[in-house]
């Protein structure tokens, strides 16, 4: 027998139960030895995020049918183990209720019943979601190989250096003072806590100076909402995905109903208990997150990627030799495509949109978007869609993310309306899903992020352009369109508004602390009414995952022992280099890896040191990886190729091949 590795994964949600399953399944293909300790203080399988104890008003912004965290069947060279073998959510849920899986956690009457109810194309509560991942860390606890051990610290890592004696070269300390011997530490953290902005402190000190009410970022399911007053005026910042959940919990959560219009089933009414607060609500928008379509699939069947393909930006980095820039060599890729999924839908269902022939009018845009010369191809079809479209039907991109930006109101109430309106056409838009020209649009720019991963993560582009143009540019354009939650959250905002539950401070917003009049005051420049003021400011989002502003014990101590490092980004003017929010990491093809297409797709990415040199044997996996890596929030898509939907699985694999490479049986 091959001598036993010990290895440290530090983290138990998502990513890390991903790393366990596949060092088991390499265990059992190849007979190596491993030892496993899996340190988190959450619970193995959910982790922090989908803990099953959380509301279950809070819901996923994926549908059933997406996530997973084992591959699909041919997706890895290496399968699961039997009883887990492609098995993603919808298949669990599928034998949950069918009967054939019992879950680890029994589950109520009530709790099947909504499980049955649950289509493919539905949102599952996320603790459910967490009681999938549950099912799968106890399946696979249950049918380890016979030369594997895996012991589970409920605590938390503390800190992490290379030993100077004995055999295995690393130490993991955890809270407590308990020392883990390790060959290999991964680190698969997910969100962190993170400091808070100089801003953000000011209202923190401002709030105790005066006796307010200030939370700061935290994921949903650690607030206490409870203790939210009733009837009073609070301020929520932010209307994202945490944005809805605060909702959730303040209106249906305190005995608020929703009911259907008998002659629009597209909108809801809001029958409140008298429990609510009165929410106003701001972010740089003005608006929430764009709902999400309803789709047979994921993606929308019909919608063509033409030009931004993986194909297409490998010719352009052959052609070009030096790093890519997203503005002037991807962005135009891929609103070449929005463009056409978004004339092809309007002359589909719409003819009337255009002032001739619409096969005519798709012709002539084809022609400018395939011509060689490729120069101008904007402003060409500028002039054509200025000729052809009427007013009022065509595309314009800059207002899909901020459909207020630069129009004046009021008061809060006309913005209200205004915002109302743009819900309402939000709203059935997403139910016309493939008969939409807007959602298609939207969902060309979703599909693009798939290719964009992949792209990011083998080809690259230049440290400006990720700085510049794909973080601070594209990235909250795309989030704000295409991250958005399921249809039903944005028809019970529309209801919540009519009914004088939430009202709008307007786009660009500033909160502030008065400290004359001892409270927060928030207004927008584009509102012209009296700033509100309130003694509770909430902020809906969850803390920022920047590696440079957590506050994990493990990465201080291990930052300060030399063992990791921010990655550096150089800018445009080149002068002073900006801190990238994720770790620096070295990209590596696996030891052991095959020549197989199953096996080409993942690397390692070993932490890069004080030292300017990898650590061999320390690994990084998920959100800390957003330095070479992006969209690392997103989950694995059940049945992806592992180039694309699947690549954090393909990370893990590629983890879990390089640190049993040496210690094969009989090695």
């Amino acid at each position: 027998m091959g001598i036993e590795q010990r290895v440290v994964v530090v983290g138990a949600g998502p990513r890390g139960l991903s790393v366990v399953e596949r060092l088991a399944a390499h265990s059992a293909s190849s007979g190596a030895r491993v030892h496993v300790d899996l340190v988190d203080p959450f619970p193995p399988g959910p982790g922090h995020v989908w803990r099953t104890d959380q509301s279950e008003l809070f819901l996923m912004n994926t549908p059933s049918l997406f996530p997973t965290v084992l591959a699909g069947q041919g997706v890895l060279d290496v399968p699961s183990p039997e009883p887990l073998r492609g098995m993603s959510f919808e298949r669990w849920r599928r034998g949950v209720v069918d009967g054939r899986i019992t879950p680890t956690t029994p589950l109520a009457e009530e709790q099947v019943r909504a499980l049955a109810e649950l289509s493919p194309q539905g949102y599952p509560p996320r603790a459910v979601y967490g009681r999938y991942l549950e099912w799968v860390f106890e399946t696979l606890r249950q049918n380890l190989p016979a030369g594997m051990v895996l012991e589970v610290h409920r605590g938390e890592a503390v800190d992490a250096w290379v030993r100077s004696d004995g055999r295995h070269r690393y130490a993991v300390e955890l809270a407590g003072g308990h020392v883990l011997p390790a060959d290999a530490v991964v680190l698969a953290l997910g969100h962190l806590d993170a400091h808070l902005r100089p801003s953000q402190k000011d209202l923190v000190d401002g709030a105790a100076e005066h006796g307010l009410t200030y939370w700061p970022p935290t994921v949903p399911a650690d607030a206490w909402w409870s203790e939210v007053p009733s009837g009073e005026t609070v301020l929520v910042r932010g209307m994202g995905l945490n944005f809805c959940d605060a909702l959730a919990q303040l209106t249906e959560g305190r005995g608020g109903t929703f009911t259907s219009v008998p002659d629009n089933p597209q909108r809801l009414v809001y029958h409140p208990s008298g429990r609510e607060p009165r929410i106003v609500a701001g972010s740089r928008r003005g608006t929430p997150y764009r709902a999400k379509p309803a789709l047979a699939g994921y993606y929308a069947q019909s919608l063509q990627t033409r030009f931004f393909t993986l194909d297409a930006v490998r010719r352009l980095a052959e052609e070009d030799g030096t790093p890519l820039s997203f503005d002037r060599q991807l962005w135009p890729l891929i609103r070449k495509d929005v463009n056409w999924n978004y004339y092809a839908v309007l002359a589909r269902t719409t003819p009337e949109a255009f002032t001739a022939d619409p096969g005519e009018f798709l012709r002539r845009l084809d022609t400018i978007l395939t011509d060689p010369d490729g120069s101008h191809w904007s402003s060409r079809i500028d002039a054509l869609v200025s000729e052809a479209v009427v007013p009022g039907r065509q595309l314009q991109q800059a207002r899909l993310a901020r459909p207020f930006e630069d129009v004046s109101f009021a008061s809060h109430d006309e913005y209200a309306a205004a915002v109302v309106h743009h819900l309402d056409r939000d709203v059935s838009g997403s139910l016309r899903g493939e008969d939409d020209p807007t959602k298609m649009a939207i969902a060309s720019l979703n599909a693009a992020r798939t290719v964009l991963k992949c792209v990011l993560a083998e080809i690259g582009i230049s440290d400006s352009s990720w700085v510049h143009e794909l973080r601070r540019a594209f990235e909250p354009l795309v989030e704000g369109l295409a991250s958005g939650p399921p249809v039903l959250r944005i028809q019970q905002l529309a209801a919540l508004t009519r009914a004088g539950v939430v009202r709008f401070l307007g786009p660009e917003p500033r909160f502030v602390v008065d400290r004359t009049q001892g409270c927060f005051v928030a207004a927008s420049p584009w509102v012209e009414a009296a700033p509100v003021r309130s003694r509770w400011l909430i902020e809906a989002m969850s803390p920022t995952n920047d590696v440079h502003r957590n506050i994990s014990p493990l990465l201080t101590h291990m930052h300060e022992r030399g063992l990791v490092r921010g990655r550096l980004m150089e800018t445009r003017d080149g002068a002073s280099p900006e801190t990238s929010t994720g770790l620096d990491v070295r990209a590596e093809r696996a030891r052991g890896a095959g020549q197989g297409d199953a096996a080409a797709p993942g690397f390692v990415y070993r932490a890069v040191g004080a030292k300017d040199t990898a650590e061999q044997s320390i690994y990084v996996l998920g959100l800390q990886l957003s330095s070479v890596q992006w969209g690392v929030a997103i989950a694995a898509e059940a049945e992806a190729p592992a180039r694309l939907g699947a690549r954090t699985l393909a990370d893990a694999d590629q983890i879990a091949r390089d640190i049993l490479a040496g210690v094969r049986a009989g090695a």
